[in-house]
């Protein structure tokens, strides 16, 4: 999965091959590690036959959500165990066809953000180098939270962190839990008491009973709340279902429109688009959507005619719906969204920029849509920065490749900054060898020495002596060798 971190500002990734358990800060910026949460503890125990014994499987992070202020963090991961009397049973399967009885448990964990002091020099030198662990404290914690089979397959929390919602498939029900603010953290574990706790339960209303049985979607946003945290949202099959989780109490119920072969799909992420009105953006595996909880289409009440929806079916096989996310904040516009199509059965992908009636943003003073295309098919994506038009996404592709995705004017220039630093760190690397001179400058020896003058003519033809060699000015020699040289090749004996 990919997140953002809302007080330092730095993706996070989780589940990484390596390193199961951790949570991972991760910079793009300097392609690096700058913090880590271990949520799992994982002991990596050897097989006793590696031959016939099964492989364990490691432990894994399935969701995870922030506050708004990142100081509260809910996490649940699943673990393995020998432990027959705790979790869901398993039979695993060896290589040779042995098989070995374990169960597997999920654990819903409740963390906080703990102010460190920064002044050691000690602590500041180990978070340059990635190695200080994140300040946050674990203050609660259940192991399975929706019953022994029961396994949770959405989380939501509100904006100001007080409140938390999870789903259940197995048990076929919501939980909500509730974090107690009447005391501090260090009064409560001086009254050994803890934090958080379920408030309750809702089995599936009726009329939406074994909806949930269906579903095969983990980590999805089948549940989400309101941009006050008032209302609560819980996706029943093709239904989305608005309570009142103050007081337990069912709103009302909608869904989004057929699809081009007149079937209803299941909702697979819900949204409130806006913090001014109650927008709510739907999408299914091909469909997406804006619905209003108040009614809409041909007996309009709250949005009008600002419903619609569109069934990216209609373009033909192997097209889904991969990743929505809002976007707020955009240039002042209400309802703005991130919305990824998966195009060829994955090959490739399609990220736009869309507005709330349903129309590709345009870049400010052209008509060029804000689209980008990627090779594979989009896993996560996340919104890294948006600052009135300057908007930094960050993909992560099925074959784990991560891609920053940028637009505005001063991405560009930030991104023209980074190639120019990169340039001259290129250069600086570069080794820097003396030049050697392996040959002669025959320029400058031509220009020291003097000149001498050779004239030569033709040879006349005929008998040695009766060659005529005055026609020839040689240079001026001396000693034995020019005697010598003479006689040995003009024919001639030297004195």
């Amino acid at each position: 999965f990919l997140a953002k971190d809302p007080i330092t500002h730095v993706p996070i990734l989780g589940n990484l091959p390596g390193a199961p358990g951790m949570v991972h800060w991760y910079d793009p910026k300097s392609a690096s590690v700058v913090g880590t949460l271990e949520v799992a503890p994982y002991n990596r125990v050897s097989r006793r036959d590696p031959i016939n014994d099964p492989h364990i499987p490691a432990p894994a992070i399935t969701h995870l959500a922030f506050g708004q202020n990142g100081r509260d963090l809910v996490t649940v991961d699943t673990s393995w165990t020998e432990n027959t009397s705790v979790g869901c049973n398993y039979t695993l399967q060896g290589p040779t066809g042995s098989t070995t009885e374990m169960n597997m448990c999920t654990n819903i964990k409740f963390w906080t953000y703990v102010d460190a002091p920064q002044s050691s020099k000690v602590e500041q030198r180990k978070r340059r180098n990635g190695e200080m662990p994140m300040s946050y404290e674990l203050v609660s914690s259940m192991v399975a939270p929706h019953g022994r089979n029961g396994q949770v397959y959405a989380l939501a929390i509100t904006p100001d962190g007080s409140t938390a919602c999870t789903l259940s498939r197995e048990e076929d029900a919501f939980r909500v839990w509730v974090k107690n603010t009447s005391y501090s953290l260090s009064a409560a574990k001086e009254m050994g008491s803890t934090l958080w706790k379920c408030l309750y339960r809702v089995r599936s209303p009726s009329g939406y009973a074994n909806l949930l049985s269906g579903c095969e979607l983990m980590g999805e946003g089948l549940v989400s709340f309101s941009s006050d945290g008032s209302v609560l949202s819980v996706a029943y099959g093709p239904y989305l279902t608005l309570w009142d989780h103050a007081n337990a109490t069912l709103l009302t119920s909608v869904s989004i429109d057929s699809d081009g072969a007149g079937a209803s799909q299941d909702i697979r992420q819900v949204h409130f688009l806006t913090d001014s009105d109650d927008a709510i953006l739907i999408s299914t595996a091909t469909q997406i959507g804006v619905k209003s909880p108040f009614g809409g289409g041909t007996n309009p009440c709250y949005l009008g005619q600002d419903e619609w929806s569109f069934d990216f079916g209609s373009m033909g096989k192997g097209v889904h719906v991969s990743a929505v996310v809002p976007l707020r904040d955009y240039g002042g516009l209400r309802g703005v969204f991130v919305l990824c199509i998966s195009l060829g059965f994955g090959a490739r992908s399609m990220i736009s920029i869309v507005g709330r009636e349903g129309k590709v943003v345009c870049a400010d003073g052209t008509e060029g849509p804000l689209q980008w295309a990627l090779q594979g098919e989009v896993q996560s994506l996340s919104v890294n920065k948006c600052n009135d038009t300057n908007v930094e996404l960050l993909a992560i592709t099925k074959d784990c490749r991560m891609f920053s995705l940028r637009c505005g004017p001063e991405m560009q220039k930030e991104q023209e900054a980074i190639v120019l630093e990169k340039k001259r760190t290129l250069q600086e690397l570069l080794p820097r060898a003396p030049v050697l001179k392996i040959a002669r400058d025959y320029t400058q020896s031509a220009k020291q020495s003097k000149r001498r003058k050779i004239s030569v003519s033709s040879v006349p033809k005929g008998p040695r002596s009766a060659r005529d060699f005055n026609s020839f000015e040689f240079p001026a020699l001396s000693g034995k060798f020019t005697a010598s040289f003479i006689a040995k090749n003009l024919g001639t004996k030297g004195n």
